[in-house]
């Protein structure tokens, strides 16, 4: 749902809020490279026996960011990707 663009001299570190974490979710550590735009995709894990409903629009991680020295370029396989991305390994897959 939401879209991001880093500048050239900002790296994003992804955390799940701490409410949620209570719950027992967890997610896999997400960084969002310097230069990148487009839908990150976040794993969220269950930990509980609970079902946990996560609604659309809902807040549910902080984006910590970095400000990097010198000049990076994302060019990586996911750069202004729509929607949730495929590993690179699993295309026609899943």
């Amino acid at each position: 749902m939401e879209r991001v663009e880093l500048p050239y001299d900002l790296v994003g570190f992804c955390n799940l809020r701490s409410t949620l974490a209570r719950y027992g979710l967890s997610i896999s550590p997400t960084v969002i490279d310097a230069g990148f735009s487009g839908n990150v995709t976040i794993e969220i894990i269950n930990n509980s026996k609970n079902y946990i409903i996560l609604r659309r629009g809902m807040r549910f991680l902080h984006v910590i960011l970095v400000r990097a020295e010198g000049k990076a370029s994302y060019s990586g396989a996911y750069l202004g990707q729509s929607g949730i991305g495929l590993p690179k390994g699993m295309k026609g897959e899943c």
